[in-house]
């Protein structure tokens, strides 16, 4: 069994969201929420690519 490394998952995310982008971060049981600045700013093809993303959404400006 693989152990999932979150730091290096969390990283790759950051790259492509743009770590001044990102206002605040929380996350629930099944999920990692990101308060952005400029949603435009975010490919959603390149988070998606990320291992362990399994989609992305953004409601009430969270991503």
């Amino acid at each position: 069994m693989t152990k999932t490394n979150y730091s290096e998952i969390a990283e790759k995310i950051v790259a492509v969201v743009g770590e001044d982008n990102i206002v605040s971060a929380t996350h629930c049981a099944t999920r990692l929420r990101l308060q952005v600045k400029d949603r435009k700013a975010i490919d959603d093809t390149q988070v998606e690519q990320v291992e362990e993303v399994k989609g992305v959404f953004y409601n009430a400006g969270q991503y």
